[in-house]
């Protein structure tokens, strides 16, 4: 992370003298523009960081049959790569590989045959479309809902009966 933040402070301190040491000095034939403020009251627009996919979530989808299925999948950040394991209510247990670009997550996995879904991130939920080897053609749907993260409660220390001794 360290090594990271100082890249970044180097590469911005580059970026920066090359673009000033590059501008021509004002001229009559090169007039030098202010920068634009925005108007007051105007809110700029910044880009908001992406919500990490990680966590548990609730599987629901079709099967090729058209029978449905459900079962929990868990999805763990790697870097820039995601670990995604589906837990299904027929004891199945499926393993693959994610990447994500912008609000795609798309998981490569081998549940008997090669496979891959390609989800499109929708706030607390995944929609994907799934296909799979010998599959011609077709896509099947998929819906992950994230489930609510479960705080550790405090554990709550009785209260003593009246006329008890507690030690």
């Amino acid at each position: 992370m360290l090594r990271t933040a100082l890249l970044g402070a180097v590469l911005l301190t580059a970026v920066g003298s090359t673009a000033y040491a590059s501008q021509d000095p004002p001229s009559p034939a090169n007039p030098q523009v202010a920068p634009q403020t925005p108007a007051p009251g105007a809110e700029s627009e910044k880009p908001q960081p992406k919500r990490s996919v990680a966590g548990v979530y609730l599987c629901e989808g079709a099967n090729p049959d058209g029978s449905p299925y459900r079962g929990l999948v868990e999805i763990v950040a790697i870097d820039n790569t995601y670990l995604v394991k589906w837990f299904m209510a027929d004891g199945a247990e499926v393993l693959g590989v994610g990447i994500r670009n912008k609000d795609v997550l798309s998981v490569s996995y081998f549940g008997g045959t090669p496979a891959v879904v390609v989800y499109s991130i929708d706030g607390d939920s995944l929609k994907g479309e799934w296909t799979m080897g010998g599959a011609e053609g077709m896509l099947y749907s998929e819906t992950l809902t994230r489930m609510p993260e479960e705080k550790p409660s405090k554990p709550r220390r009785a209260k003593p009966a009246a006329g008890s001794l507690s030690v």
